[in-house]
């Protein structure tokens, strides 16, 4: 029996090639796109599930309550709270304290690289997290200064196919490493990114962070916790800051806890911290509502399709039950029919997220992987889809076109029965609220985004390269500097302690006429006397520093330290900045300018003060270049490099791809979210061309009689696209409610936003409308200009 149904529904269907044909074409595109957004929101909640104790883990941040700050939650601690705590509190497991390196210079024989993802830490960091040991020490990994363990990637690239373990390996040209241990690489849903563990151990001449290590006066370091049950935080917390206060740390931190299943999706308004590819969860809320509608349009343009379908083979339906058949095989007939053609459509669905999901994550920067879709709870949702959409589509005709009298429906009642009005009716709303919501959302997304790079950003990123100079490659920057300005391609050059982008230190300041206890932290950072003409800042007050003043003890400020100190003008005030070990032991330094408020952060934060001291050799060097001169002068920038620091590696960014890469995760998302809606909107145009393929069928006798009556084309195609307008003009007004209140909500995520206007809605509206009546144009003008005698013929 079921045989039957199979052979008699694919007879069916290729009886009708094109209907078989758009059917698979868009109920196919919505699947598609619903797989392949799911599998890159199952690649957001995966992230650190590799760990087995992954419930039981939890990352120690620190509330900063000092004035100056907005960003309150920061992801470094104190160095001795880890230990500290696991000392004292029974539910402490295991600690581990993590210290990000900066860019590295590893050298051994005559191969030299640079190494951008270096931590150090402690062995129990095996204990806490499961990142495999392959081969060398599996206890004690770390203990010994100075030891290292190192990626499979990276072992390849300094030691080919040789064994590491036993190795030695140069860094910054100073300090031998040995290799203790080979690690796998890091699973890339890992938010612990790394090609090199190094020993937090103190070696030798590192009395200074052997300091810092036992230091409860300030943060600096990242831990980890791993408990003996799930994290209860409310619990948890109070005991972490008494162990704080009892340690006397600064009374204006405050540490608190947080699960790991929250670090990657739930951790947005936290700096310092160490968290590779950090997502937002609103952004994972509205891809799966993306993901939703879309197979919705879908499934509801099946439904249109099958339902036109369905009024043209009443006849049919109705000379079979004259015949005989009975109620209960044509619903199975018809269910049958329509679970077919989505089983087909699913099938080349998932042949098309096989093929072009790799073509994706490049594009997107994504890691989305189709063998998740081989699980078992995946393959039974798909299944229950496939399913649910094609006893959705059968259920209209299978159900309400079998349980019509044959001699009413040959008659044509059915055609103007009120359920297939508000039925048709219906999915026309639905189809155009949820097109329209995509199209407004995805204005207003490509609207931010546009915002944020063409934003003021209070300094000029164009052309400009920036170097690493680490370690003691620092005090050669004003040698480096002045050989490079002999180029007539370099315009100028300066150094800072760090690019602009990444985050700057903060520290604790006395300004003039406060108490010296206050809690007033702001950030800093040090430059020479170029940086702030390179990057094309502007002196709002005062100078910038200058070789022809002594400006040790001078500094820089911001427009918003200004404003926190309610200073109207700050020349020539003088800011105390602790320079002991006691915090008595301050330098004043004197304000000799006011720089314009710029971005150093991005802006997803509130713009801090913040403020410069000179230093004549810093850490990273920005070297503006003439336009249209690029590979020249970079190529003489390397040979500089080579010349001045032999055996170090050459290295160079641009500054505005250092500032997109800021914005990877909402870039990815804007094109994502934008594709998406595009299909959205093609699958939409399909629905209505299906819908109004079902009104021309349905009033093809009126429209005859009409013409008849001497209707001009034009009124009788103004006759059958209004009530369509009327239709998409209320899903127009329940798609602008939804839309603005899901994307406002996502435009809080930024600190600095475009406000929604009426324009994006304008435009929305008016394009949706155009698209509704080009599509209903195409689709009944062949119904005006039939011949009547065809439709008025006789039945």
């Amino acid at each position: 029996m079921i045989k039957n149904y199979l052979t008699t529904s694919l007879r069916s269907l290729l009886k009708q090639k094109s209907y078989f044909a758009i059917n698979l074409l868009g109920l196919s595109f919505g699947l598609a796109a619903g797989i392949i957004i799911y599998l890159y929101i199952q690649e957001d909640l995966s992230y650190d599930r590799f760990n087995k104790n992954y419930d039981r883990i939890a990352r120690l941040l620190t509330i900063d309550n000092a004035e100056g700050v907005s960003s309150k939650i920061v992801g470094v601690t104190a160095p001795p709270l880890g230990p500290a705590i696991a000392a004292e509190l029974p539910e402490i497991v295991k600690s581990v304290r993590v210290s990000r390196l900066g860019q590295l210079d590893l050298s051994h024989g005559e191969n030299i690289l640079k190494c951008d993802a270096g931590f150090r830490t402690e062995s129990s960091f095996f204990e806490v997290f499961d990142f495999p040991i392959i081969d060398g020490k599996r206890v004690g990994t770390l203990d010994e200064p100075n030891s290292i363990a190192i990626t499979q990637t990276l072992a390849k690239r300094l030691f080919g196919d040789r064994n590491p373990i036993g190795q030695t390996v140069k860094l910054n040209q100073t300090t031998d490493l040995h290799v203790a241990a080979l690690l796998a690489d890091p699973p890339r849903n890992s938010h612990l990114q790394f090609d090199l563990l190094r020993s937090l151990t103190p070696g030798q001449n590192e009395d200074g962070f052997k300091q810092f290590l036992q230091s409860w006066q300030g943060i600096g370091m990242f831990t980890y916790v791993l408990l003996d049950k799930p994290l209860q935080a409310t619990s948890l917390n109070p005991k972490l800051k008494a162990i704080a206060e009892k340690n006397n740390a600064t009374s204006f931190f405050t540490p608190i806890a947080q699960p790991l299943s929250d670090v990657h999706l739930k951790s947005k308004e936290i700096l310092f911290e160490t968290n590779a590819n950090k997502s937002d969860q609103l952004n994972v809320f509205i891809l799966s509502v993306v993901a939703i509608l879309i197979v919705i349009l879908a499934a509801v343009n099946f439904v249109n399709m099958v339902t036109a379908k369905a009024a043209g083979r009443a006849k049919e339906v109705s000379m079979r039950k004259v015949i005989g058949a009975r109620r209960q095989q044509l619903i199975i007939q018809y269910l049958v029919e329509s679970v077919v053609i989505t089983t087909i459509a699913a099938t080349l669905a998932l042949i098309a997220v096989y093929l072009i999901t790799p073509f994706l994550n490049g594009i997107y920067q994504r890691f989305g992987d189709f063998r998740v879709l081989l699980d078992f709870q995946n393959i039974f949702l798909l299944a229950a889809v496939i399913i649910i959409i094609g006893l959705s589509a059968g259920v209209y005709p299978a159900f309400v076109l079998s349980s019509f009298n044959p001699a009413l429906v040959l008659k044509g009642s059915f055609k103007s029965s009120k359920s297939g009005i508000q039925l048709r009716k219906s999915l026309v709303v639905l189809q155009f609220t949820i097109s329209i919501a995509l199209m407004v959302g995805t204005g207003i997304v490509y609207q931010q985004m546009q915002f944020i790079y063409t934003a003021d950003l209070g300094y000029h990123r164009d052309h400009i390269i920036t170097i690493a100079l680490n370690g003691q490659k620092a005090s050669q920057s004003t040698v480096l500097k002045n050989e490079l300005l002999r180029n007539q391609n370099i315009v100028s050059a300066g150094t800072a302690s760090s690019n602009i982008g990444q985050q700057l230190g903060r520290v604790n300041i006395i300004p003039e006429g406060y108490d010296s206890k206050s809690n007033i932290i702001t950030t800093i950072m040090t430059v020479d006397d170029s940086f702030v003409p390179t990057m094309g800042m502007t002196m709002s007050e005062g100078r910038n520093f200058s070789l022809q003043y002594a400006d040790t003890l001078s500094m820089i400020v911001n427009e918003e330290l200004l404003r926190l100190l309610k200073w109207g003008n700050g020349l020539g005030r003088k800011i105390s900045l602790q320079s002991g070990n006691s915090q008595t032991d301050l330098t004043a330094y004197t304000i000799v300018g006011v720089v314009k408020d710029f971005h150093f952060a991005t802006i997803r934060h509130k713009l801090e003060p913040m403020f410069m001291l000179y230093n004549k050799d810093n850490g990273s060097m920005a070297i503006k270049i003439k336009a249209g001169h690029t590979d020249e002068a970079i190529a003489h920038v390397e040979q500089t490099w080579k010349r001045l620091i032999p055996g170090a590696t050459f290295q160079y960014t641009f500054l505005d791809d250092q500032f997109a890469n800021l914005y990877r995760n909402e870039q990815a998302f804007s094109n994502m979210f934008s594709h998406f809606s595009l299909l959205a909107i093609v699958i939409a145009g399909l629905g209505l061309f299906a819908l109004s393929a079902f009104t021309a069928e349905q009033r093809k006798k009126e429209i005859g009689i009409r013409k008849v009556l001497g209707a001009s084309p034009a009124s009788i195609l103004t006759k059958l696209s209004s009530e369509f307008i009327q239709l998409i003009v209320i899903a127009f007004m329940i798609a602008s409610a939804i839309s603005y209140y899901i994307m406002d909500k996502w435009l809080h995520d930024f600190q600095y936003s475009i406000k929604i206007g009426a324009g994006i809605f304008i435009a929305t509206g008016f394009a949706s409308l155009t698209i509704a009546i080009l599509t209903i144009f195409m689709q009944t003008w062949r119904a005006t200009f039939t011949n009547p005698v065809e439709s008025l013929r006789s039945e």
